[in-house]
């Protein structure tokens, strides 16, 4: 029988962590990760999981950026402005901008690109491990990350003409 407690000790900071990344708040994150471990308990029904730090980290990146969908928060930001310093204080409310624009963008890209540019950018995670995590082929992963960018290149010059 599964230990759900040690399961969410062992597990819950990588959880957290990729909510967090995706969702830039705390609370959101808590949310996302409480969500996740209660579907996993509800989806297991004692089902042997072969790996259960990729399935929970697939599930958090997946309800994270659900999340993120449901905000739909709009921040114009000229493009002019982000050669400012980084260390003032302008440069730093541009950087948190530009990040909410991207995170917004994200958003809008189609599930599987989504996942897989946050497992490599936020999660750091290699195209094998991304494969592994997702279900599919490493070449699979690389095409989808290879989409994902070019839609959100063209999303941020859409945005900023």
């Amino acid at each position: 029988m599964l230990d759900w407690n040690t399961l969410v000790r062992e597990h819950g900071r990588a959880v957290f962590g990729v909510a967090w990344r995706i969702l830039g708040h705390v609370q959101d994150a808590e949310d996302v990760a409480q969500e996740v471990f209660a579907e996993a308990l509800r989806q297991s029904n004692g089902a042997s999981v072969v790996c259960w730090a990729a399935w929970l980290r697939r599930m958090a990146a997946c309800r994270a950026i659900d999340a993120l969908r449901r905000r739909r928060v709009s921040m114009p930001l000229d493009p002019a402005q982000l050669a400012t310093g980084k260390d003032s204080p302008p440069g730093v409310a541009e950087g948190q901008e530009l990040e909410a624009r991207l995170r917004e963008a994200v958003a809008e890209l189609a599930p599987r690109e989504a996942e897989v540019f946050w497992l490599r950018y936020f999660e750091d995670l290699s195209y094998r491990e991304i494969a592994t995590t997702l279900g599919i082929s490493p070449t699979a992963a690389s095409t989808a990350l290879y989409q994902a960018r070019q839609r959100l290149e063209q999303m941020l010059i859409e945005q900023n003409p």
